[in-house]
């Protein structure tokens, strides 16, 4: 009985031996396997690895916005400690709660800052980042080549991805620039009036309830930058209210748990050629926004 399994599992082995060698060879080509449906999350991921990535003391959390805005040469220029940015497009504030129980625990920050405006509390959570931190962390640091059997993508899917998705570049620190001429701003984006609140708003202020109960058992302490808007976005009474009373939920979710609330919401400050859209800044404002942010950090971070 023994002889045949034994024959069994040879032959098997010898089928599923080309198949490890092919994305061996595929995963040194740079045709990286599928983490989550975030090509920009996992780009990040590697980054993190690439830049060896330990642990910090003060650790940025969002989407774009935090990506885009948060200038990273600013923030070393100011502050001598270890940072970076760990933010990626589209993450809700219930993905960052996922996120954030990981990464938490794996680079020990002191300090978390999460700089946001409205489009993280408008959509549902990514069940694909959930499904990537239920991975082992030893197989997600040391063996990343399992997902391309947990999650299967077909060779075309994963060159499209490598060669043909919007391309990013990180700094060392995790931050990106965006600079688009005036001419290049899509017309569509600028005059969006995006609804909000949405069936997904109460989740996500749940989720960052949950975020500030977390971190402060953690012992860390949690900075939130309300930022900038475009002008036009809050043009009639009603969305002056939910614009305000956006801004007070957050505030006493942040503040009842010990957090620093902060808001830079000014369209004084932040006038609409500073923007790109109704929420991203230019680099010109980004660095703005960055400055005043440093401003208010320096009298927290010790």
């Amino acid at each position: 009985m023994t002889k045949p399994v034994n024959k069994f599992l040879l032959k098997a082995l010898l089928f599923a031996l080309p198949v490890f060698v092919l994305f061996e060879l595929m995963f040194r080509l740079g045709l990286w396997p599928v983490i989550t449906n975030s090509g920009l999350f996992d780009a990040k991921v590697r980054h993190i690895k690439q830049q060896h990535v330990g642990d910090i003391k003060l650790m940025a959390i969002g989407s774009s916005i935090t990506l885009y805005e948060l200038k990273s040469d600013l923030v070393k220029q100011n502050f001598d400690i270890p940072y970076y940015n760990f933010a990626s497009w589209g993450i809700q504030v219930s993905d960052m709660r996922v996120v954030l129980n990981d990464y938490v625990n794996e680079y020990h920050p002191k300090y978390v800052i999460m700089c946001a405006t409205l489009g993280e509390f408008r959509g549902a959570a990514n069940e694909s980042y959930l499904n990537y931190f239920n991975t082992p962390r030893f197989i997600r640091n040391n063996l990343p080549e399992y997902f391309y059997f947990k999650n299967y993508n077909s060779i075309h899917q994963l060159i499209w991805r490598k060669y043909f998705e919007y391309p990013i570049n990180f700094d060392r620190w995790g931050g990106a620039p965006l600079t688009i001429k005036r001419k290049d701003i899509n017309r569509k984006m600028w005059d969006a009036h995006d609804v909000f609140p949405t069936r997904y708003t109460q989740a996500n202020y749940i989720a960052l309830d949950s975020i500030a109960r977390f971190l402060s058992a953690k012992g860390v302490k949690f900075i939130f930058a309300q930022a900038p808007i475009k002008k036009s976005y809050a043009n009639t009474p009603l969305y002056q209210q939910r614009l305000q009373a956006h801004f007070d939920k957050c505030r006493q979710i942040i503040e009842s748990h010990g957090g620093i609330y902060l808001n830079y919401y000014s369209t004084a400050v932040f006038t609409d050629s500073l923007f790109v859209d109704q929420y991203h800044l230019q680099d010109a404002g980004a660095r703005i926004f960055t400055t005043e942010v440093i401003g208010n950090l320096k009298s927290i971070i010790k």
